[in-house]
């Protein structure tokens, strides 16, 4: 039985950048003496073997799949590769040491784990490549095996329902928020790696329910997808705020670690609030616009094919068959003037939930 390369892609990622997650977390926390932390490169075996598995895999299907007519852009290659270095980066660079002294520079690490990197990865729509370039030993011993399991279909199709991933994406988000819980996690190298993985799996999950290439009923219904991304930036502004406009110390793992730069503690955390608001808000923006591009595409798909039969109807009946076209033509308008409406709506809310923060602030002091 054949595996639909859509759903073997989140898993076949899930396995192979679990290692690569858990190698940032069991290398972290101390620097060379003398070192400046930004020379900081910690290459670990598990980071870069996964990260070579995945780009050979994916690099591999393009080869094979050369020749095909519906070869992918050039830009989703791009995508793909950009996305895999993001999270290369999160966890080999010296983000990776520097995170666990600046709070700031944390959120930048989580935001390329959960946000950035899976969001490019699944922007490429990578599942046939990767299927493609996947041995075929593989696949008919281990892949097709495990993905056709009744109880691993059943556990899969629960997590990567929209509420269930929706909420697993944000609830890490808080969840690692909390004072108790993100101290523990930097003092304590085994709560760390589950900080990782647990920030990377649900932004994988997410994110491939976001960019689904298939639409109803088989992939999640656009609409749905929207409004996902919209509890995502919401939950992002709310967290966000609190963190950028409070006045008082919550994180005190960084002090004992040695805290970096000639930032106090609270403009630290007030600058990583911040960064969870803002940037990380206009993330989710820009997957709305995506979203509602492709979906006003279908849409116009739909139209195009529904004029097509109606043409071929008109010729049967002798009918004149412009009617066919003014109808594809009057779908298309439709569909560009609600993409249009959503992109003003997403940046007008965006814009006010800024403005209404700034205002909060200026009031408050």
């Amino acid at each position: 039985m054949r595996v639909a390369a859509t759903k073997i892609a989140p898993a076949a990622f899930g396995v192979l950048l679990v290692p690569v997650s858990a190698g940032g977390a069991f290398a972290h926390g101390t620097f060379p003496s003398g070192e400046s932390p930004w020379t900081v490169w910690n290459l670990t075996p598990e980071i870069t073997l996964g990260t070579l598995l995945v780009a050979a895999l994916y690099g591999t299907g393009l080869w094979r799949r050369r020749h095909k007519s519906d070869r992918a852009r050039v830009w989703r290659h791009v995508s793909f590769f950009a996305g895999l270095a993001a999270i290369f980066l999160a966890l080999q660079s010296p983000i990776d040491p520097i995170a666990e002294r600046v709070f700031l520079v944390h959120q930048v690490q989580h935001m390329l784990l959960r946000l950035i990197g899976p969001m490019l990865l699944f922007l490429a729509a990578p599942q046939g490549l990767l299927v493609a370039g996947t041995p075929g030993w593989a696949q008919r011993r281990i892949v097709t095996p495990v993905m056709t399991n009744g109880a691993v279909r059943g556990a899969f199709g629960v997590l990567a329902h929209p509420v269930t991933v929706t909420a697993l994406f944000i609830g890490t988000l808080y969840f690692w928020q909390i004072p108790k819980f993100h101290n523990l996690a930097l003092l304590n190298d085994y709560m760390h790696y589950l900080m990782h993985v647990s920030m990377l799996l649900p932004g994988l999950l997410f994110f491939w329910r976001i960019f689904d290439s298939r639409p109803a009923p088989m992939g999640t219904r656009y609409g749905v997808r929207i409004m996902m991304l919209w509890v995502m930036i919401l939950s992002n502004i709310v967290i966000g705020s609190y963190l950028a406009f409070k006045r008082h110390v919550l994180y005190s793992a960084y002090g004992e670690l040695g805290h970096l730069w000639n930032v106090s503690a609270l403009e630290d955390e007030m600058l990583g609030g911040a960064l969870i608001w803002i940037p990380s808000s206009m993330m989710g923006v820009v997957a709305v616009l995506i979203v509602v591009h492709v979906w006003g595409r279908h849409e116009t798909k739909v139209e195009h094919r529904r004029g097509s039969r109606l043409r071929r109807q008109g010729r049967g009946r002798n009918e004149p068959p412009m009617k066919a076209a003014d109808l594809i033509q009057g779908a298309a308008g439709k569909n560009r003037a609600m993409a249009l409406g959503f992109s003003i709506f997403a940046v007008a809310v965006f814009a006010m939930a800024i403005a209404m923060g700034v205002i909060s602030q200026l009031m408050a002091s």
